[in-house]
């Protein structure tokens, strides 16, 4: 990652916003709030590694910390209708069914196009109040399917993926963050492809094979899939048409 190696190649040099000068960066590694101290330059594979369980994807001087992409990313990917009740429930919010349900109906209208665009105003379907709860335990704290994290994130760091320089960093804690932002956030619909060529193919069957992702599961096909890079094909020859499904899913979409 571009961030890790220069923070790395620059300790000592670097000081950002409530961090201070850049004197260590870490792996998350085993119990809570532990981590590897990097180094060399082959250990900083260690901050590469994925894995949903940590929302630190590093730790400087400490801290753990969520680095994004400067300008749009993501936020969170993926968030499944299966695990929304849960969610919500476990995050206090009032009248959790209801929401949920206010989420179908806006996904079944992009789905049959009674709604126009894929990236929904967040206030259709929460308060201020829940939707900064909501994303900060996304982006900073746990994981629907894992709940609380071992390592959860107390700052997020913005950089650009390459020519990095201290002057393009931003450094922000959660609440800096959300109001900063959030008018730039959105609930975004995505769909993948029962089907399709690429390796989404396999996680839109994940997807459907789970009961509480059924409402998200349409039989016809709307819009296409990418051509693989592989395959060269949007579809994939063992599949019939008749066997293609619409498979949707929420992210967290900052623009």
């Amino acid at each position: 990652m571009a961030i890790a190696s220069f923070l790395f190649n620059n300790l000592g040099k670097v000081t950002l916003n409530h961090i201070g000068v850049v004197n260590e960066i870490g792996a998350p590694s085993g119990g809570a709030g532990q981590y590897t101290i990097i180094t060399n330059q082959n250990e900083l594979q260690l901050i590469a590694t994925q894995d949903a369980g940590k929302k630190a994807d590093i730790y400087v001087n400490g801290i753990g910390v969520s680095l994004k992409q400067a300008g749009s990313n993501f936020a969170y990917n993926r968030l499944q209708r299966s695990e929304m009740l849960d969610v919500f429930t476990t995050l206090g919010f009032e009248d959790p069914d209801s929401k949920l349900a206010t989420i179908d109906n806006e996904v079944n209208g992009f789905h049959t196009g009674t709604i126009k665009g894929r990236s929904r105003p967040w206030n259709n379907f929460f308060s201020e109040n829940d939707f900064k709860i909501l994303v900060r335990f996304l982006m900073m704290e746990g994981s629907p399917n894992l709940g609380f994290s071992n390592h959860p994130a107390n700052l997020i760091l913005l950089a650009p993926s390459s020519n990095i320089s201290q002057a393009n960093i931003e450094v922000y804690t959660f609440d800096e963050y959300f109001e900063w932002f959030k008018q730039n956030l959105f609930f975004a619909i995505r769909r993948q492809w029962i089907g399709q060529s690429s390796g989404e193919h396999t996680r839109a069957l994940g997807f459907a094979n789970k009961p509480g992702n059924m409402k998200w599961i349409y039989d016809d096909i709307k819009g296409s899939p990418r051509v693989s890079k592989t395959t060269k094909l949007k579809w994939r020859l063992e599949y019939e048409e008749k066997d293609r499904k619409t498979v949707y899913m929420i992210f967290i979409e900052k623009k």
